[in-house]
């Protein structure tokens, strides 16, 4: 990215001069019949540079710590607080109030109604209608249909099937009638060591080889003492018994079984059916019908409509209402209450901390840096027989001589030649 950013600087500060030196190459041209064109050319130079890495260290640090460790401690105190206990008094006290009772009375008013009734008066009336009556004739048809007639025959296959016949057979079974008995066996204690008498005794040093004597006397002998115990032991007694058992061995059973095949034959039946046809035939009906009215009758009727009033009359009443005094008398009280207290124990240790330093480390590195360089090429050569391919090797080269080559100064860009990286900041990253 870095040198394709330069080479394009190099190509922005190559165009001015590239331009400079056409307009110099055309005003110097001895020739006037010879035109030149310039083509920038790109060199790239190996040139120091001076670049800084960034490496980081993590360095260990012993730091002493004072660190509070709580410490929970429970104590008694003694509280003291004042409660109110409530005494209740009940006393009596006079109430007088005074009641409305309601007094009804009746009392009696005259209104006229209109009363509509209604008579009922029958009379007849002629009616004429047209009445279809039906007309049923019968005739007879011949009619033929076939009847399958079942004709049931019994025949006979042979069938077979398996049967199970029982066989008796005898074995021979072994059976164990072993019992259990006790049996004393000796059990063996560890070995320790123990005070015994031992008389005076002549034996032969196995260090020395010296014949050496023993003193009769109280000496820590190892012994074993073992006791009997009683162990409960299964001895076995196979004993051989004939086993009668009876096993089912499969037989095939061949026999004759009937079988109904119905089959059925078709029989032509003739028949006379009755066929029965109706037709309806119209017909003029009269009938008196009777018909009933309602005819409307208004009247008029006085009638007495009872009406309740209602008045209140006020009433004293007394009664004897209970009533309920709550007094607190303050009474003093004490109690033990536990109180947990938590105190800071101060404890000092060593820690390791770890920090990490950076800084800048210089490093020599080399780059290759492009310079441009502006070349006269002229563009009316004509080729000649003197010019022909050469091959050397698989690289196809043109010999040929120019006319007039008039070869301008080399331009290189030297405006960029003190361009140098930026540098890191002094000191290290923290």
């Amino acid at each position: 990215m870095k040198n394709s950013l330069l080479s394009l600087a190099f190509g922005v500060v190559a165009l001015p001069l590239a331009a400079a030196l056409a307009q110099e190459a055309v005003q110097t041209e001895c020739a006037p019949s010879t035109t030149y064109r310039l083509v920038p050319q790109t060199v790239y130079e190996q040139k120091p540079v001076k670049t800084y890495r960034l490496e980081t260290e993590t360095l260990v640090e012993q730091r002493p710590v004072k660190a509070y460790r709580p410490v929970v401690e429970t104590e008694m105190r003694e509280r003291r607080y004042t409660t109110m206990r409530p005494v209740q008094e009940t006393s009596t006290r006079e109430e007088k109030f005074t009641v409305l009772r309601p007094v009804y009375e009746t009392e009696y008013r005259e209104e006229t109604v209109q009363q509509t009734r209604y008579v009922t008066e029958t009379e007849m009336r002629e009616e004429r209608r047209t009445v279809m009556n039906p007309v049923t004739e019968t005739s007879m048809q011949q009619e033929q249909r076939t009847v399958w007639r079942p004709v049931t025959e019994t025949q006979y296959h042979d069938q077979q099937y398996t049967t199970l016949r029982p066989q008796t057979v005898e074995s021979t079974q072994y059976v164990d009638q072993g019992s259990w008995f006790d049996q004393w066996s000796y059990q063996q204690a560890p070995v320790r060591n123990r005070l015994q008498w031992m008389p005076r005794t002549n034996y032969v040093n196995p260090y020395t080889g010296q014949p050496t004597s023993q003193r009769a006397g109280y000496y820590y002998v190892p012994q074993q003492q073992g006791g009997y115990q009683v162990q409960r032991m299964y001895v076995p007694n196979v004993v051989p018994q004939t086993v009668t058992a009876t096993q089912y061995v499969p037989e095939v059973v061949t026999q004759k079984v009937p079988t109904q095949v119905t089959r059925y034959e078709a029989q032509v039946e003739v028949q006379q059916r009755p066929i029965t046809t109706q037709r309806m035939v119209s017909e003029e009906q009269r009938r008196f019908v009777p018909v009933t009215v309602q005819r409307p009758v208004t009247e008029n009727l006085v009638r007495r409509v009872p009406v309740q009033k209602i008045r209140w009359e006020r009433e004293e009443v007394v009664r004897q209402v209970p009533v309920t005094t709550m007094r607190y008398v303050a009474e003093e009280r004490t109690e033990q209450v536990p109180v947990k207290v938590q105190k800071w124990v101060v404890e000092e240790r060593t820690e390791e901390v770890k920090r990490e330093v950076s800084r800048w480390v210089p490093t020599e590195t080399t780059q290759l840096k492009p310079r441009t360089i502006m070349m006269r090429v002229p563009l009316d050569t004509t080729p000649t027989s003197a010019q022909r391919p050469v091959e050397s090797r698989g690289v196809s080269q043109t010999e040929a001589t120019p006319r007039r080559i008039v070869t301008a100064r080399p331009v290189i860009d030297d405006q960029l030649d003190g361009f140098d990286p930026p540098k890191p900041p002094m000191g290290s990253i923290r």
